[in-house]
């Protein structure tokens, strides 16, 4: 039997469903982070805390990276693959200085230099640009000075492009739907950035 659904009920399932799908998100980056933690701790005995202490703003930036690695440089062993992502998060988040003495030689030693190098590029332009886009939403986003506490944002605004493009919401809708992100209480940014968010989402 097929259903046919309005527009106005698929805007209604829009705002309705979202928060369920960004807690799931929310909860894989947070879940990556813990799983990757277990990994670095058990093949290359290194006590990384930052995964657990900031688990879902680490994981949202690193599981993209690990994929990005994973497709890129598939030649590359399980442990150079960790060891490249150690680097990185020492690297970008400014954490583990210890670990990175340690982790730079072996890198050096294993000829993955150019690797490495690429990783921290790509993940440190991501994070640039993430920035940036804060920066522009004004006063109301101007208190995020700590990037590290919300960069799980950038695999959920990502899923907020593809989920709200070609909609044209009302602005009681808009309203109806910051308001249902910002209950979840997954999203620690004040209403009126993720209106100005959802707004410029929608417009793109």
């Amino acid at each position: 039997m097929n259903v046919l659904v309005t527009e106005t009920q698929t805007k209604v399932i829009l705002v309705e469903g979202m928060p369920d799908i960004l807690s799931t998100i929310y909860e894989k980056s947070t879940d990556f982070s813990a799983n990757l933690y277990k990994r670095i701790s058990k093949r290359l005995k290194f006590n990384l805390k930052i995964l657990l202490t900031f688990g879902a703003g680490v994981g949202g930036l690193m599981q993209p990276l690990m994929d990005l690695i994973n497709n890129k440089f598939p030649q590359l062993s399980e442990d150079q693959k960790l060891l490249i992502i150690v680097g990185t998060i020492c690297i970008v988040f400014n954490e583990g200085k210890d670990i990175l003495k340690e982790i730079i030689p072996k890198i050096k030693e294993d000829g993955i230099d150019n690797e490495f190098r690429y990783s921290v590029l790509k993940t440190r332009r991501l994070v640039t640009v993430f920035k940036g886009f804060l920066g522009t939403l004004g006063n109301s986003a101007a208190f995020l000075t700590d990037v590290m506490s919300y960069i799980y944002l950038i695999p959920l605004l990502g899923y907020l492009t593809i989920a709200l493009q070609g909609n044209s919401l009302s602005p009681d809708q808009i309203e109806t739907l910051v308001k249902t992100l910002a209950a979840t209480g997954i999203m620690h940014i004040s209403t009126a950035a993720l209106e100005e968010i959802v707004k410029r989402i929608l417009k793109s």
